[in-house]
C-alpha cells in the first residue's frame, strides 16, 4: 500500500534551473536598491557635506496691517524680547554659581589635601553641606527655562 500526499503545491515541483533563475535576481536587485539609497541624492539619506542653514525668507505682506494688528505683532515681539532676556539672565547665573560652586570645591580639596587622611574639621563638614546645597540650587536652576505658554 503506497501513501500519496493529499495536497500537491505545484510551484514545489518546478526543476532546479527554474528555481535557480528565480534565486539569481534578488541580489543585483538588493545591491541595486542599496545604491540607490547610498546615493547623495536619494530623499531618505543624510545629506553630504558641509549643511549650510538658509536665510529666513523676508516676508512682505500684500496688505497693510491695522494698527490693532499692529499693536499685537509688536506686542508679540516684546514678549519674544523679553523671554530671551530673561533666559539670557537666567544662563549668567547659572554661570555665576556655577563658578562659585568650582571654587568652593576646590578650596575644600585643597584643605582636605593638607589635613590628609585625618578626621574633617567641623569647618570642612560645614562647606561641603554648603557646596551640596548649591550644587542642588544649580541643578533646580537648570532645569527651569521662561517660555511663553
Amino acid at each position: 500500500m503506497q501513501i500519496q500526499p493529499i495536497h500537491q503545491d505545484p510551484s514545489k515541483h518546478r526543476d532546479s534551473a527554474a528555481r535557480h533563475a528565480l534565486q539569481s535576481w534578488k541580489a543585483p536587485v538588493i545591491a541595486g536598491w542599496i545604491a540607490l539609497a547610498s546615493s547623495p541624492g536619494f530623499a531618505g539619506s543624510p545629506p553630504q557635506g558641509p549643511t549650510q542653514v538658509q536665510p529666513r525668507p523676508i516676508v512682505i505682506p500684500n496688505r497693510t496691517l491695522d494698527p490693532h494688528e499692529l499693536k499685537e505683532l509688536e506686542l508679540k515681539n516684546s514678549k519674544r524680547r523679553n523671554l530671551d532676556a530673561a533666559n539670557a539672565a537666567r544662563k549668567r547665573v547659572i554661570d555665576d554659581e556655577t563658578n562659585k560652586l568650582l571654587i568652593l570645591a576646590r578650596d575644600l580639596k585643597a584643605k582636605a589635601d593638607r589635613i590628609g587622611s585625618g578626621a574633617l574639621t567641623t569647618t570642612m563638614v560645614r562647606e561641603a553641606e554648603v557646596i551640596e546645597v548649591l550644587a542642588k540650587d544649580v541643578q533646580e536652576e537648570m532645569k527651569l527655562t521662561v517660555s511663553a505658554e
